[in-house]
């Protein structure tokens, strides 16, 4: 049987200076960087779910584990149903909901704080592939949701959920502040930051 196969020869790792990662490719982002620079695509990466009835407190611990800040809910036949936020898992919502419905917090399941997938706005990946990251920036600042849905059709006619951009990669890519993407009072302000950082 392993006459079938051949040794292959190793090298050493002296001389690796750099580990490569999915960011390191290519060259940094800039405002005029095509969207699908800062673009989660989950036919790459595997998106992080939750069970609509996974408890709140559950599903936060899960967002720790996972290094996320956001999970993709399933409904009970594994279609999508919404996401959920750090910030909802562990804010005001959680509390209100427990008051209003006269319940502890282990009661409380992520379908009773998730944003339902009807009350969510996407975009679609055709129009992606035509947008720039400076376009996607200003739509979150103007709308300020800190992700956006990606969404696109199937050969079938299926539409499905494509993929993510979060405020927080944009950020990263771009290599400014999480806030001054949510506190200039324009997007000039980004872009004399982003001018001043080489970024623009």
């Amino acid at each position: 049987m392993l006459q079938d196969f051949k040794n292959i020869r190793l090298f050493d790792a002296v001389d690796a200076e750099y580990i490569l990662s999915p960011e390191n490719k290519g060259t940094p982002a800039s405002l005029h960087s095509p969207a699908l620079d800062v673009f989660t695509d989950f036919m790459d990466v595997k998106p992080v779910t939750v069970s609509e009835s996974m408890p709140i407190a559950e599903a936060l611990e899960y967002m720790k584990s996972q290094h996320v800040r956001l999970l993709f809910v399933l409904d009970n036949k594994d279609a999508f149903a919404g996401i959920i936020t750090a910030a909802d898992a562990a804010g005001r919502k959680v509390m209100a909901f427990m008051q209003k419905n006269q319940v502890s917090r282990d009661q409380v399941q992520v379908r009773h704080i998730m944003l339902s997938k009807f009350n969510i706005k996407t975009l679609t990946y055709a129009q992606l592939c035509d947008t720039r990251v400076g376009d996607v920036m200003l739509t979150m600042k103007d709308s300020g949701d800190q992700h956006v849905v990606v969404i696109d059709e199937s050969t079938a006619g299926v539409i499905r959920v494509r993929g993510i951009i979060s405020s927080s990669d944009i950020s990263r890519r771009l290599k400014i502040s999480f806030d001054i993407m949510y506190e200039a009072k324009s997007f000039a302000e980004i872009e004399n930051v982003l001018s001043e950082n080489g970024g623009l």
